[in-house]
């Protein structure tokens, strides 16, 4: 392992290299959403004609109780029903959707002669949903050729209807799936929902603790996104509103708590939502990401609460990889670091786990040629990323 001066020196080049780099490429603005996202209060019930766009024969996949509780799933059923159109419900989808799961509701999709899946929840339902289009539209697909994307068929046709503001799943071609403990993704244009619903209304019902890991998540994927090395103009854009919008929301939690939040406060973190959604959506996600996996596979931490914890560290690592950069993102969001850093520590879940020496080394594998660790700014390695749990866990 490289002295720390040195390591440091390295980084430190690294980052200068990466923002001349986005200096020069600051006009790129590629982009590509399919997604036709509607919002707004009762938007689930006014668009009649879209939801025909799905099929008439459909699955509705669910979590446990959130969707019938915010009334997000009477709404669909109530449009589909005025349309004539038929569906049946998978609703056994927990946090962090398991493979498993997702066959199970693929095989009742199939049996159902589905044409097309809507998601409705946070981030687990509506990933799990894009995964089950996959494997209904595929049947006795293997584990192995759904992550390699050798999908033969192209995907059942996904709707999507948020109610948590924090995943931004709504509007990416992104499915994090859990299978034998671990979580991965993967990344495919056909999984892009074809329709996205916001209606913010659906999360005032949210207890406070998921209101909470729910938009520092929100926040997570737009820091993130800012420092990739993927990212460009357009997507720092997407990431700059989305913060901007979060840390007023922040300033009125920290000094009331969510009880104070009012309906337009929970459009603001929905709007963020999908601001970050559009971000990462481009650049994917950097280390506070994947390195929060671990806790929530380990620990059973709430995924935003996971990553969030990684974010004041992303911020000192990007200062020595990217000065030039870290600087700007300050200028951006209209904000000084202590107050960003205050802002986020307040809107954090607490995080009480140790970690001990043997389960770091167990994971020292997982940073090695990945992809998030690979987007970050100048050359993380995985030693650093060792570090950064124990400064953070121990």
């Amino acid at each position: 392992m490289k002295g720390a001066v040195e390591l440091q020196r390295k980084i430190y080049e690294g980052g200068i290299v990466a923002c001349e780099a986005e200096m020069e490429e600051k006009m790129s603005m590629n982009h590509y959403m399919p997604t036709r996202l509607i919002t707004g209060k009762g938007c689930v019930k006014k668009s009649l004609e879209e939801w025909k766009r799905i099929g008439d024969r459909l699955l509705i996949v669910t979590g446990r109780n959130s969707a019938r509780a915010c009334g997000a799933l009477e709404d669909v059923e109530e449009a589909l029903k005025a349309n004539g159109q038929k569906w049946t419900l998978y609703d056994k989808i927990g946090q962090n959707p398991k493979l498993e799961d997702c066959m199970e509701a693929a095989k009742m999709a199939t049996e159902w002669g589905a044409e097309g899946v809507v998601g409705i929840g946070g981030g687990s339902p509506l990933d799990a949903a894009k995964c089950i289009a996959v494997l209904a539209a595929n049947p006795g697909m293997t584990r192995e050729q759904l992550y390699g994307l050798a999908w033969k068929n192209s995907p059942l046709k996904i709707a999507a209807v948020g109610t948590t503001a924090g995943t931004g799943s709504e509007v990416t071609k992104v499915s994090v799936i859990t299978t034998d403990g671990r979580k991965k993704s993967f990344h495919h244009d056909g999984i892009y929902p074809l329709l996205a619903f916001g209606d913010a209304g659906y999360t005032m019902t949210l207890p406070e603790q998921f209101t909470r890991s729910t938009a520092v998540d929100a926040m997570a994927h737009c820091v993130e996104s800012y420092f990739s090395k993927a990212a460009d103009g357009l997507s720092r854009n997407f990431a700059v509103a989305g913060i901007c919008l979060l840390l007023e929301v922040f300033k009125k939690i920290q000094k009331s708590g969510c009880a104070a939040m009012t309906y337009e406060d929970r459009e603001k973190c929905y709007e963020a939502s999908i601001y970050g959604g559009l971000a990462i959506n481009k650049t994917g996600t950097c280390f506070p990401h994947t390195m929060g996996y671990l806790l929530t596979e380990e620990y059973g931490i709430p995924h935003g609460t996971a990553c969030a914890v990684f974010l004041p560290e992303f911020y000192a690592y990007n200062q020595m990889a990217a000065p030039g950069l870290a600087e700007k993102f300050l200028q951006d969001i209209h904000a000084g670091k202590e107050e960003w850093i205050s802002l986020v520590e307040s809107m954090t879940p607490e995080c009480r786990v140790s970690i001990p020496e043997e389960k770091i080394a167990k994971a020292h594998g997982r940073w090695e040629n990945n992809n998030s660790i690979m987007k970050c700014q100048g050359e993380m390695t995985a030693d650093m990323a060792d570090d950064i749990l124990r400064r953070i866990l121990r």
